[in-house]
């Protein structure tokens, strides 16, 4: 090259990096995200536009397609068919012919436990263990503890126990206790103010615990006439008649004659006894005669000239009905006379009883099923 053309090339390189330097200078500002994103989409469009669509390409594209009907489309639905075409094909294959006859010829060994050994060796250690601890012993008995200067972090471990739910049955037992049985606490099941007649009537405590029963006044000559008949009546209603311990006819005061029924049952003819008590009128033809007849073939005179205290202790718990009762009384007087009874009664106190639950049986359960 001469001289001259060397010193043309100079300004050349002068103006080419000139250029360089407008054109970095000049370079586009960057973009916005949302230019990036705007660009992005364009692009996206663009290439989507060339891409076959999937629906229309056929199926040898798809890569490892070999037909549209393989044979193991056969075994769908068929699990039996599957395991019969896997036995045929092991027949065929080598890998499953080596392990099938691998079974049978294989070699066979025969250990024999007192020649062997391994079989000898353990029954040395445990014929002489004690020797062998005391071996391993002394050859770590050199080693000396190590303090660590940076000890290890504290670690947290945590373990979970499961309990299996198991059904198990157990009795608790009811018992029950109640008070000893006693009487005396009650009007003798008579209920208060049920009782109705047509002459004084009282019930009013007694001693130890009975009650009394009164009908009629206890006085002398509040009646009169000659073989005249006084009857009264007295009605009252029981309740729980199977617990009265005592219903008793414990006193007739009564001038001249006197009988006593008890719904409809003659308990008491006095003073004499006997099985009804009926004045009778016999004309002797110049006057007549009254008499009180107290059996079928007993009779006596109307005027007994007594005021009779008897204590007949006739039980009546027998003829006595849940619910209303009633007490005949007839008095015959002569002159002058009076009728009242007296009935001793007594009932069972109701008993408190106490409910306690005897859960021996499942006090081992409880504690097991405690957390």
């Amino acid at each position: 090259m001469t001289n001259r053309q060397r010193l043309s090339s100079k300004p050349l390189a002068v103006g080419c990096f000139a250029a360089v330097l407008y054109v970095i200078s000049t370079a586009t500002p960057a973009e916005t995200y949302g230019d990036a994103i705007e660009d992005g989409k364009s692009y996206g469009a663009t290439v989507n536009s060339t891409m076959p669509d999937a629906s229309t390409l056929p199926p040898e594209s798809v890569p490892g397609y070999e037909t549209a009907a393989p044979p193991e489309a056969d075994h769908y639905g068929n699990p039996a068919g599957l395991s019969d075409a896997a036995n045929q094909a092991a027949a065929q294959n080598e890998a499953a012919q080596s392990v099938t006859e691998g079974f049978v010829s294989r070699p066979m060994f025969t250990i024999d436990q007192s020649t062997d050994p391994m079989f000898q060796r353990m029954g040395e250690v445990e014929a002489n263990a004690a020797s062998i601890t005391g071996a391993m012993q002394g050859e770590y008995s050199s080693c000396q503890p190590v303090a660590l200067e940076t000890p290890y972090p504290p670690t947290t471990e945590a373990c979970y126990e499961n309990r299996l739910a198991e059904n198990h049955t157990c009795s608790r037992i009811l018992v029950v206790a109640c008070d000893p049985e006693t009487d005396g606490c009650d009007a003798g099941g008579i209920v208060p103010g049920s009782w109705a007649g047509d002459m004084r009537v009282a019930l009013t405590p007694a001693n130890n615990g009975n009650f009394i029963l009164q009908f009629g006044t206890i006085a002398d000559n509040y009646w009169g006439g000659y073989g005249a008949v006084y009857d009264r009546t007295l009605t009252f209603e029981i309740t729980d008649a199977d617990l009265i311990t005592k219903f008793e006819l414990t006193r007739a005061a009564f001038d001249d004659w006197l009988l006593v029924k008890v719904n409809g049952t003659v308990v008491y003819v006095g003073p004499y006894g006997g099985d009804r008590l009926e004045v009778v009128t016999n004309d002797t033809g110049w006057f007549q005669l009254k008499q009180v007849q107290y059996c079928e073939t007993c009779f006596g005179s109307p005027e007994l000239s007594t005021s009779w205290n008897k204590s007949p202790n006739v039980d009546l718990t027998p003829y006595l009905v849940e619910g209303p009762n009633t007490i005949f009384m007839r008095t015959v007087v002569a002159g002058g006379g009076e009728g009242a009874i007296q009935i001793t009664t007594r009932q069972k106190c109701p008993r408190d009883c106490h409910d306690t639950w005897d859960d021996s049986q499942c006090a081992t359960l409880q504690a097991r099923s405690q957390p």
